[in-house]
């Protein structure tokens, strides 16, 4: 089982330095890159007016994080694919690939807000499913091209590389037949440079929610990342994932399932709660547009006035046993080899950080979870013990 750090840079005053702000990320990914931890992931976001999401750039965010680090891998969590050009973007991640000495994991999104695509890509609204979904899935299979092809070509919906109609500029004649038509001249075939250090490209991933989002990352050969989903849903996932991997799946690095949970490491989870709830449900309920049921159970169903009230106000006693783990060293140990025995869940990352939370707080639970939990979930599940490990 491997554990990730899910980091998302923010500052709520919005009067900081930003310097101040990476600063405090630099210091958890070294915590992290000491022991334990195997990933430290970087969301993307835009216009955060509230500040509570400032990291317009995972790529290079996370090139700072890998230039600090030694053995932590570097993860994107998720570039949000149908805001960047294609070829751009491969580009990019395959520099930061070699920048990261082929410690990059590479996680894509389709992005979830309508102010972002109006600004970025109109086409890629998510208001529009459907035409957001085909921003993202022409944009991954170019991407994976261009990462894993010598040369490549792509004609689809939206792009169409090379552009057709180039046969030379100032620069550029094109007279390699690996490249060009040999009978009109014209560039038939691309490459995007450099080539990335992992062979044929980066570990992938796609951010997930739905059946038929776990359907399509398996068919591309990309693991899976969850977002707070309860252990019986988790399981369902995963299992669903994994039999659609069995039909179609294909790609280098395997099948891969990981989860996100919100997660506070303190003597109790009253001290817990106490430190870092008010901070975590804040970011809880900032992102409760789509509602309480997202933490339910296979089959559950809400009466009309817990709906109501999760719907206008997620209460940290409804989430804490279906998505939390806050609590003291042994809690936490506990929830994390319940979960891997009732799942089989590949990945666990945290997310311990949230506005408002003193960095302090942050990294005092980062570096517990290093300490005195991680370790022992490791030798847990090494042992394949089946009682509780104090």
């Amino acid at each position: 089982m491997q554990f990730g750090i899910f980091h998302i840079p923010h500052d709520l005053t919005a009067e900081r330095d930003y310097r101040e702000v990476v600063g405090e990320m630099r210091e958890l990914a070294k915590a992290c890159d000491q022991s334990g931890f195997d990933v430290f992931w970087i969301a993307e976001h835009h216009f955060s007016v509230w500040g509570r999401e400032l990291c317009p750039n995972p790529i290079l965010l996370a090139s700072d994080v890998a230039a600090r680090t030694e053995r932590l891998r570097v993860g994107l969590a998720a570039a949000i694919i149908t805001f960047w050009h294609p070829l751009r973007l491969a580009e990019d991640v395959a520099t930061l690939d070699h920048l990261a000495d082929g410690r990059l994991e590479v996680g894509v999104g389709r992005g979830n807000y309508g102010l972002e695509a109006t600004n970025l890509n109109p086409a890629a609204n998510p208001n529009n499913p459907q035409e957001n979904f085909n921003v993202f899935n022409e944009t991954l299979q170019i991407l994976k091209k261009a990462l894993s092809e010598e040369r490549f070509s792509h004609k689809g919906a939206l792009y169409e590389f090379p552009a057709p109609g180039f046969s030379a500029d100032m620069a550029h004649t094109v007279d390699d037949p690996r490249f060009a038509d040999p009978e009109t001249g014209e560039l038939v075939k691309i490459t995007t440079l450099p080539h990335p250090h992992q062979k044929p490209h980066p570990p992938m991933w796609v951010v997930v929610n739905s059946d038929l989002s776990i359907q399509h990352a398996a068919e591309n050969g990309c693991g899976i990342i969850m977002w707070r989903p309860p252990n019986a849903t988790l399981k369902q996932r995963i299992d669903h994932y994994r039999e659609s991997w069995a039909r179609s799946g294909d790609g280098p690095h395997g099948p891969r399932t990981a989860v996100m949970r919100d997660t506070f490491v303190a003597d109790s989870e009253d001290q817990a709660r106490e430190i870092a709830g008010e901070a975590a449900m804040g970011a809880l309920n900032f992102a409760n547009w789509r509602g309480p049921y997202i933490y339910l159970n296979p089959g559950e169903e809400l009466d009309e006035a817990t709906q109501a009230a999760q719907t206008k106000e997620l209460s940290f006693d409804f989430v804490k046993d279906r998505s939390l783990l806050f609590g003291s060293p042994d809690d936490v140990t506990d929830k994390l080899i319940a979960m891997h025995r009732e799942t089989g869940i590949d990945q666990v990352s945290f997310k311990t950080d949230w506005p408002g939370l003193e960095h302090r707080h942050a990294l005092r639970s980062v570096e517990r979870l290093r300490d005195d939990v991680i370790p022992r979930v490791r030798q847990a599940i090494a042992a394949d013990k089946s009682v509780t490990v104090r």
